[in-house]
């Protein structure tokens, strides 16, 4: 049977993609048949970052569950806090920075578009 459900308690952190910050992975392009390429808990620790770029084929979406934060998509700057979601389209410039003092902490789900 595929993986239905996942705890954070029972998941291994480990670095994101970008070499900063630390995710917890839910759920995995191998884990299903559909075009969800990762669906993650993320923290970002004050000054981490990820430097500027993009996803030809995948779509990203974000929402921030605590602390401070920047997110740079396109010719956007967007302030980050509790509450806020973010979607990046596929092929569009983005970087994410933590801007508070307090862990900038997340959801992330990636979807691939072709």
């Amino acid at each position: 049977m595929e993986r239905i459900t996942a705890s954070l308690s029972t998941l291994e952190r480990e670095l994101t993609a970008h070499a900063q910050g630390a995710k917890q992975v839910f759920l995995r392009n191998s884990d299903t048949p559909t075009n969800v390429t990762q669906v993650a808990y993320g923290v970002f620790t004050a000054a981490d970052y990820c430097d500027l770029h993009t996803h030809p084929t995948m779509e990203e979406c974000f929402f921030f569950l605590k602390g401070e934060g920047m997110y740079t998509v396109g010719d956007q700057s967007i302030d980050l806090q509790s509450g806020v979601f973010v979607r990046i389209p596929a092929g569009v410039p983005h970087r994410l920075e933590a801007t508070g003092t307090t862990p900038l902490e997340y959801v992330y789900f990636g979807v691939a578009t072709n």
